[in-house]
Formats: structure tokens, sequence, C-alpha cells
């Protein structure tokens, strides 16, 4: 039996790496493609990126670790059945229960890490990652590139035309903010800074237009100033337990941690439910990894999404009955009447 059991988790654990690596390294290029339109927007040094991308991790793992452990699975049990290496295992006496035994360690350990990073870890990750995207907005420079569309500076749509060291040249603002009150400034060059309070971008030579209940006013100036204050002030963080206290009250932070619940139990569904599509007699069956893979897959994340949608501890009750019953029942009529 010890043989047994080494032979199989050493078999789940090469399908599951094999799965994980990969689609780890795809969702956290993902993550990067968002920091980089981040970075668009704001100075980031290198330290910093490493930084914000390690409060990405928890959420990372959140959405690999699940996916990995249905493409494993559903890989682990076809290819053993394909190979006749589950009916051999039947025939020297192992029963399909006593099978699942050997991977349930396995999969409490991953239902207790996606708990601990779900519940614990991505409320603490996810304050940090909004206080330091306010507080580099805050300390940033103002970055404008040359002939771009839709740059925004406070209430302020800005083109330029061109940049130098010395600053902006033939730079435009327009002002839609206040539909009642537009505003149209032109300069010929512009220079921008922060003073660590507020960002100033200086206007010089330039003619300006405002137009109010239809009546325009036109200015000519020599040097002008528009002003952008950051909205962030220093703030504690919640321990978990405060964080989703708001659940009680608020449907949209309910939503959310049934459905972190949901998806933290889902390995204990994900196991049985593989096993019970995945486990065939190859002479009268094929290979059919990739459907049990998005049967998977839908009888997990639509219920999860489902409850995450509507926030309703009933709905969440429901569909978790719902989903022990359909294991249950497809366990008892795939494998265990049959092998």
């Amino acid at each position: 039996m010890v043989e047994t059991r080494h032979f199989l988790l050493q078999a789940f654990v090469r399908k599951f790496l094999i799965v994980f690596l990969p689609f780890l390294l795809i969702v956290s290029l993902v993550f990067l493609i968002q920091i980089s339109i981040l970075s668009s927007r704001i100075n980031l040094a290198s330290g910093e990126l490493l930084r914000f991308f390690s409060y990405l991790i928890p959420e990372i793992l959140l959405y690999t670790i699940p996916f990995a452990l249905i493409a494993a699975l559903a890989n682990l049990f076809t290819a053993l059945s394909e190979e006749n290496e589950l009916i051999a295992l039947f025939a020297l006496g192992h029963r399909p229960i006593h099978l699942l035994r050997q991977y349930l360690p396995v999969t409490i350990l991953l239902s207790t890490l996606l708990a601990v990073l779900s519940l614990m870890l991505y409320p603490q990750m996810k304050q940090k990652i909004q206080i330091f995207k306010e507080r580099k907005l805050a300390e940033a420079t103002l970055k404008i590139s040359p002939n771009k569309l839709s740059q925004s500076f406070g209430d302020y749509h800005v083109y330029v035309a061109a940049r130098d060291a010395k600053g902006y040249r033939d730079i435009v603002l327009f002002d839609n903010h206040n539909h009642a009150r537009q505003r149209l400034f032109l300069a010929r060059r512009a220079t921008a800074r922060n003073d660590g309070k507020r960002l100033a971008l200086t206007l010089y030579d330039g003619t300006g237009e405002s137009e109010e209940r239809g009546k325009i006013e036109s200015l000519r100036y020599r040097k002008l100033t528009v002003y952008q204050y950051p909205r962030f002030s220093e703030r504690s963080y919640l321990n978990f337990r405060r964080f989703w206290e708001r659940a009680a009250t608020d449907r949209h932070q309910r939503g959310k941690l049934l459905y972190f619940i949901f998806i933290s139990i889902s390995p204990l569904f994900i196991l049985p439910l593989s096993a019970a599509l995945g486990i065939f007699n190859p002479r009268y069956e094929k290979n059919r990894a990739a459907a049990v893979i998005f049967f998977n897959a839908l009888l997990i994340y639509i219920p999860a999404v489902l409850i995450q949608k509507s926030g309703s501890l009933t709905l969440f009750a429901l569909l978790f009955v719902a989903e022990v019953l359909v294991v249950t029942l497809l366990l008892q009529r795939k494998v265990l009447k049959r092998f």
C-alpha cells in the first residue's frame, strides 16, 4: 500500500506542476501588464515594481491553484485509466474509494491554503495595493506624452505637441468637467512640478476662452498656473476580521466573502468529481481530459459566480448542498458501482 501511495502521489505532483507552473507564468504576465499600465501614469522604481507585484501574489495564486488542480486531476485520472493502471490497481484489490483517500490530504492542504490566501492575506494585500497606488499618485510627477490624446490633468484633458529639456511645447488644456462652463487654454510652452502636496502645471504665453450660459470670455496671459491636488490621506490597515465585518450589512462584500469560501472548499469537490468523470474502462471509452476539465470548471465556477453576484447566504447553502449531491451521485453511478 505504501508503494501504491507513493506511485499515486508522485503521478499527481508531476501532473500538477506541469499545469501549475505555465499557468502561473501566464497569469503573472497578465498582472505585469496591468502594472505596466499603472507605471505609464506614475514613476515606479524597480524595487517598487517588485514590491507592488508581491502584493498581487495572493490573488495570482487564487486564480492558478483551483484551475491547476482541476486540470491536474482530470489529466491524472484519464491517463491512469487509458494506460490501464487503474484497472490493474482495482484487480489487485484496491477499491476506488481507497485510491481517493490517498489524495484527500493534498486536497485538504490546498483547500486550507486557499482559505488563508483569500480570507486572511487577500484583504491585507488589497488594502496595501490601494494605499500604494494613492501614495504614488500623490507623489507622482506629471507624465504627459507628446501627440497622445485622452491624457488627464485633474479635470482637464491635455494635449502637447512636443517635449524637451525645458518642458512642454504647444500645449492644449480643455475642461468640460462642468457642463455649464467649458474652458480652453492654449500655450506655447509649459512646465510641471510637484512640491509634495500638489501638482502644478504652469503655462506661458498663451490664450484662454471660457464659455458659460452662451457667454464667451477671452484672455491673454504671460503665465498661468493650474493645480491638481491628489486625493490621498494616511489610513491604518484593517485586519482580516474587521475587513470582513462589512459583509454583515454590505451585499457586495458578503458576496465576495461567500465566493472566497466556496472557492476555498472547491478542492474537496474537484477530487471526487474528477474521479467520477475521469475513471473509465479504456476498452469502451476514450480519453476525455478536455471534457472533464470543462465540466469541472463549470460545476465549480458557475455556482461561485452566482453566489458572488447575489451575496445570498441561502443561495450559498442551496448550491453547496446541490454540489454535494451532484458529486456524490456521479461518483456512485460512474465509479463505485462499476469498479
